[in-house]
């Protein structure tokens, strides 16, 4: 071997030894944020559609409150991912329904909770205005007939 050759025959496994486990974890922390994102999505999807379809219910206060805990129920099963440490709280007013979710999500690795916190907190609440689409298209006409 030429004193050329021998220079240059370990610069590729020293370059690899750095950039291998940088993009490990980049891949990992992408994926890890990607199923975050899809939870808070999911949750504020959730809630709002559980405080929209139980501001439809005519019945009363308490028929929208268990309307929405059923819908919000059967909307939870459908998640991809596990939602641990999930609380749920709704409240029904004359004029709207409002759904709070709280969720926490776990860090995958030991070590990364050396350098974050050990859960992040997800939060999601929506509110849905309680609407009587009949007596709104009535004082709709009322109005039309008066102004002609």
């Amino acid at each position: 071997m030429t004193k050329g050759n021998w220079e240059k025959d370990g610069y590729m496994t020293l370059e690899a030894s750095f950039i291998m486990p940088i993009t490990a974890i980049l891949i990992t922390a992408l994926m890890y944020l990607s199923f975050y994102l899809y939870t808070v999505a999911f949750l504020n999807q959730a809630a709002y559609i559980a405080a929209f379809r139980a501001s439809l219910c005519d019945e009363g206060n308490a028929e929208a409150e268990a309307a929405a805990a059923r819908e919000l129920d059967k909307l939870l099963k459908e998640s991809v991912l596990p939602i641990k440490g999930l609380e749920k709280q709704i409240n029904v007013s004359a004029v709207s329904v409002g759904v709070s979710l709280q969720a926490n999500l776990a860090l995958p690795a030991p070590g990364l909770q050396l350098i974050s916190q050990k859960e992040w907190d997800i939060t999601a609440e929506k509110k849905a205005l309680i609407r009587d689409a009949a007596a709104f298209i009535r004082a709709a006409r009322r109005i039309g007939d008066f102004i002609e």
